[in-house]
């Protein structure tokens, strides 16, 4: 990434070519569709003024513009993708991206070491340059009334993102991953029980969790410390086998409903304190946007200050970074930002929940959901951390210390995401 005065470049090179111009297809995607609605959201991501490619030929570089339709004559010589696309598709876009971390579940980790594509070609994208600083920069500066603006704030852009219409789903993916292959241990299981009602957007989702439930074990030994042996050990026993009762319950009997209260959406997946973007303000009608209800707050929280310090006041301005879009579980959005911009930190949870206002749980009531842990928010949340791609738990473990001595996932889930049991889902 480049700082060049009103202007940010980035030029996409982790993991290869391929994955870098899925990282960029989608984000185009994204933002045309944000542009083609006129969202909100759009005031709050960078604006793009230019993206494409540039590759290196005979010693000099070629730039080709690119807004994520259509095929380059450069990257369709690559043979990266099987037909053809017209000038008006996303070949790399959201549907497409799903086939590609499909097929690259169960991956050995030397194959993945051999990325696909030239070596020689970077997908790019220039924005506008954001005035202030990055969350992670004024942690330590920003008052409790600002960190509860900051809140209320990303409740209020989760919201306009998950409320965004998905892209026509891809047929062609429907059959993908319906058995995951283990290249570790040459194992195969089936991701999806034969009679599932789950609908084929809800379906990649499932199979791209299920991938990961395999070997869940030896990929939390991996991780290590600070993560505790004993529950490292009790792990299979805590994850559901099937993996759609996180949809849908055997004991409810209402399978063909699942998407009813809450539907597959857009997913952010790395709203983290390095991708907030604060400005400077003055006075409180400026900084504050809309009002703040405060749930709790003695105004000294994880750090929180009561004053502000140097005069200077800071309120939330872009979220950045859309590269690692995703589709599927709202509450997988939830995640990053509780545990890496909150800390933890139970009441600015709550503040964000107030101004998110969308469902959770498919489920209306706490009634609905006693007895089947499936169905309880707390659950799912740390189900999907313990499978999530990232380690999650270490996070978990180094904010709560005191749970290393835990002797169950249900003790670290209680303590960890109860919260969430209490959130009157929004209709």
């Amino acid at each position: 990434v480049y700082l060049m005065a009103d202007h940010v470049v980035k030029i996409f090179v982790e993991d290869g070519l391929e994955n870098s111009l899925y990282c960029l297809g989608s984000e185009l995607e994204f933002y045309t569709l944000l542009c083609k609605l006129n969202s909100s959201l759009r005031n709050y991501m960078p604006e793009i003024l230019s993206s494409g490619i540039i590759y290196l030929e005979d010693g000099s570089f070629t730039v080709v513009p690119w807004d994520g339709q259509g095929l380059p004559k450069v990257i369709a010589e690559c043979n990266l993708l099987p037909g053809t696309y017209g000038k008006d598709s996303f070949p790399f876009g959201l549907w497409s991206k799903k086939q590609y971390e499909l097929r690259r579940a169960g991956t050995s980790p030397a194959d993945l070491a051999c990325p696909a594509g030239s070596s020689v070609i970077w997908p790019y994208v220039i924005t506008k340059r954001c005035e202030g600083k990055i969350y992670a920069q004024l942690r330590d500066k920003l008052s409790w009334k600002e960190a509860l603006n900051l809140a209320s704030f990303l409740g209020e852009q989760l919201h306009d993102l998950h409320l965004l219409p998905l892209p026509p789903f891809s047929a062609e993916i429907s059959d993908i991953g319906r058995k995951v292959e283990s290249k570790f241990d040459d194992s195969c299981m089936e991701v999806l029980p034969g009679n599932s009602k789950i609908s084929a957007e809800w379906e990649i989702f499932i199979r791209a969790l299920s991938s990961k439930r395999m070997g869940v074990s030896r990929r939390l030994r991996n991780w290590g410390d600070p993560i505790p042996d004993a529950l490292i050990k009790r792990v299979d026993e805590y994850l559901p086998n099937d993996l759609t009762k996180f949809l849908t319950s055997s004991f409810s009997g209402d399978e063909a409903n699942v998407e009813e209260n809450c539907k597959p959406s857009w997913i952010h997946s790395d709203i983290m304190d390095d991708n907030i973007h604060m400005e400077s303000c003055s006075g409180d009608s400026d900084c504050n946007g809309k009002a703040v209800d405060e749930v709790v707050g003695n105004g000294s929280l994880n750090g929180h200050k009561n004053e502000v310090e140097e005069g200077i006041s800071w309120r939330p301005s872009h979220i950045l970074d859309f590269s690692d879009l995703t589709v599927g579980d709202p509450l997988y959005d939830v995640i990053p930002i509780y545990l890496d911009v909150f800390r933890g930190d139970t009441s600015l949870l709550k503040q964000l929940l107030q101004s998110y206002k969308l469902p959770l749980s498919r489920w209306t009531s706490q009634r609905e959901s006693e007895g089947i842990k499936t169905r309880r928010l707390s659950y799912r949340a740390m189900c999907y951390c313990i499978l999530h791609d990232e380690n999650i738990l270490g996070a978990i473990f180094t904010i709560w210390k005191e749970l290393r001595k835990a002797e169950s996932w249900e003790e670290v889930e209680r303590v960890v995401w109860g919260e969430l049991n209490s959130y009157n889902n929004f209709s």
